[in-house]
């Protein structure tokens, strides 16, 4: 068995209903507020010292020092030239059983059935 209930309120008459205050004033008031701090901030920001002073930053963690001992270590470590591929060898033919076996009479009979004559003036 279900039982479903719809409940249509409006966000405020919810708050009202379930005795929650009423925060409206104090949320406009913390954006105003917002708002002032990031004009007055953007008044006075200085890309130039922003960049400098993160940077000082970033030099002295530890992660970043890694990473440039890391470079030093690779830049004073001679390179070598990579050596020129070898020249491409000709490819062989690999040698059929036919060639490289022995003919037996076996094989030389065979190959006298197989064989045709080409001659000139037999038909």
């Amino acid at each position: 068995m279900q039982i479903r209930i719809e409940i249509d309120v409006k966000p405020e008459e919810l708050r009202r209903f379930l005795g929650l205050p009423d925060v409206a004033g104090l949320q406009e008031d913390v954006i105003q507020f917002l708002r002032e701090k990031v004009g007055a901030a953007s008044e006075s920001f200085d890309p130039a010292s922003f960049v400098k002073e993160n940077l000082q930053t970033l030099r002295r963690s530890s992660a970043w020092q890694k990473i440039v001992a890391s470079t030093k270590i690779s830049r004073v470590a001679p390179v070598t030239p990579a050596e020129p591929p070898a020249p491409a060898k000709a490819k062989t033919r690999p040698k059929t059983a036919k060639s490289s076996a022995k003919k037996t009479p076996a094989l030389r009979a065979a190959a006298k059935r197989t064989a045709v004559d080409h001659s000139p003036g037999k038909a």
